[in-house]
């Protein structure tokens, strides 16, 4: 008991503006976990999109240069799964993708003089903005 009588009497345990303090520091730390998961949640997201995209791109590219010259081509638009290219749809040039198409690739074709064309592939989103820059590759009847 004599450790206790030489206190005062408000001098015992936590009080209450500690347990505040407490309860606000770890509210704060639970916040910034909460942004962290979410911010890496987002850029897996668009990680994953970006990959679609640059897959669709080198596809677009192999297709275009693998196919044989003609001098009368036609623009058109191909839809892609966003986990991957197995499934594919060609549609109409900036047409509407199938329900389970993510991402569309345009490939616009322009003769630029005599044997000479430029092909541009455009590669959208599934809310129609473009991911990242148009990429063009010329061909040449020889």
């Amino acid at each position: 008991m004599a450790g206790r009588a030489g206190r005062h009497r408000g001098q015992s345990g936590t009080t209450l503006i500690e347990l505040l303090v407490a309860t606000l520091i770890m509210g704060l730390a639970v916040v910034m976990l909460v942004g962290l998961f979410s911010t890496g949640a987002v850029q897996s997201v668009l990680a994953n999109r970006d990959a679609a995209a640059q897959a669709a791109t080198a596809y677009e590219l192999e297709k275009v240069g693998a196919a044989q010259y003609s001098s009368s081509p036609a623009s058109y638009s191909e839809c892609f799964a966003s986990d991957g290219i197995s499934s594919t749809a060609v549609v109409a040039y900036q047409g509407t993708c199938p329900g389970a198409s993510k991402i569309r690739a345009d490939v616009s074709v322009r003769q630029i003089q005599g044997n000479l064309q430029q092909w541009t592939i455009v590669v959208n989103g599934a809310a129609g903005g473009p991911i990242g820059n148009p990429v063009s590759t010329f061909r040449v009847n020889r």
